[in-house]
């Protein structure tokens, strides 16, 4: 192996897993490497200025994403959302510390270190947000330390209130909220929760479940809707345009309920790796709350951009498997060996 391969596999603990292929493991380590030096950035102290402009910090990673490219080119591609190459790999990383809290950004638009020791705990480990002084363990994005004495919940990080995926629906859908509005339901698409298909292709002309999401267009407006023996009654459900905020995609977790209250929950796959790994594979695409703490727990498999597919270690899987669960998904067929 490469001997930058070897320090950095053996500063950030992180080791092959059975059959792994040579460019899936150097992929991991660039990745994750990109994330440790974005926060060592932002730790910089230089006259008083404490931290580093957002700008500084993305041209120092774009520099280093390029020198990975040169060494190591069989993972270039990696690096790029075929789906909208203008995205630019070092500001979805930056974007997604600043959006968990690793990174403050102030007035000037200086992204500095948020150190102050909070953690979370993730089973026997603990997911610190800043760069602890003792050792440590990277997993994907996230940094991985002994436990704090200013320790959250993973329902705090979330931002989420403790609604269980039933009590999230029966509050969306609660019969005071909805009135008779002059529409015409064959002029619109409704959200059909008892279909296979992802949420993304589940829209038809028909209205198959008593409660719903309808929209004109799929730029909307939109609308939840509920069948009555007055007839269907509305309420507005504004969308907003999404971004890459951490409260960006919430529509999706209102899909996740939907379905998992009508008997069609999205699924969730595990296959076991090896003894140390495994892979979760996902039928929809995630709320960014849930996106974002899967990237501080895991890999994206395929590219930086994989939605839908991570690598984890198997001592943070039952973590991520119970924020899935807590919004809808189910874990289907237990685990399997590649």
């Amino acid at each position: 192996m490469n001997e930058l391969l070897k320090i950095m596999s053996s500063d950030m603990k992180i080791n092959h897993f059975q059959n792994e292929t040579p460019e899936s493991f150097i992929y991991r380590l660039c990745y994750s490497a990109l994330g440790q030096w974005c926060l060592s950035l932002g730790r910089n102290k230089n006259d008083a200025i404490n931290g580093t402009s957002k700008h500084s910090q993305t041209i120092v990673l774009n520099e280093l994403l390029f020198r990975y490219r040169e060494m190591f080119p069989m993972v270039a591609d990696r690096f790029v959302d075929t789906g909208n190459q203008q995205i630019n790999v070092s500001v979805a990383i930056r974007r997604a510390y600043e959006e968990t809290g690793y990174l403050l950004t102030d007035e000037r638009n200086y992204n500095r270190l948020a150190n102050y020791g909070r953690s979370i705990k993730c089973g026997k480990q603990s997911l610190f947000f800043g760069l602890p002084q003792v050792v440590y363990a990277i997993n994907g994005l996230g940094v991985f330390s002994e436990a704090t004495a200013f320790e959250v919940t993973i329902t705090d990080f979330l931002i989420r209130d403790c609604l269980s995926c039933e009590q999230y629906f029966k509050a969306q859908f609660d019969p005071l909220d909805f009135y008779e509005r002059d529409i015409n339901l064959q002029e619109l698409e409704i959200f059909n929760p008892l279909s296979s298909s992802a949420p993304s292709k589940s829209w038809s002309r028909v209205m198959t479940t008593d409660c719903s999401m309808a929209r004109r267009f799929e730029t909307g407006p939109y609308y939840r809707v509920m069948k009555t023996p007055d007839g269907v009654l509305f309420a507005d459900e504004p969308i907003e345009p999404q971004n890459d905020s951490f409260t960006s995609f919430e529509y999706r977790r209102l899909y996740l309920a939907m379905k998992s209250y009508y008997g069609i929950p999205l699924g969730v796959w595990v296959t076991e790796l090896d003894e140390n790994y495994s892979k979760i594979r996902l039928g929809g695409h995630l709320p960014n709350r849930e996106y974002y703490f899967m990237l501080l727990l895991s890999w994206p498999e395929n590219s930086v951009f994989d939605k839908a597919n991570f690598i984890i270690k198997n001592n943070l899987l039952e973590t991520a498997l119970s924020a899935l669960r807590n919004i809808g998904f189910s874990v289907n067929g237990g685990y399997t060996h590649e």
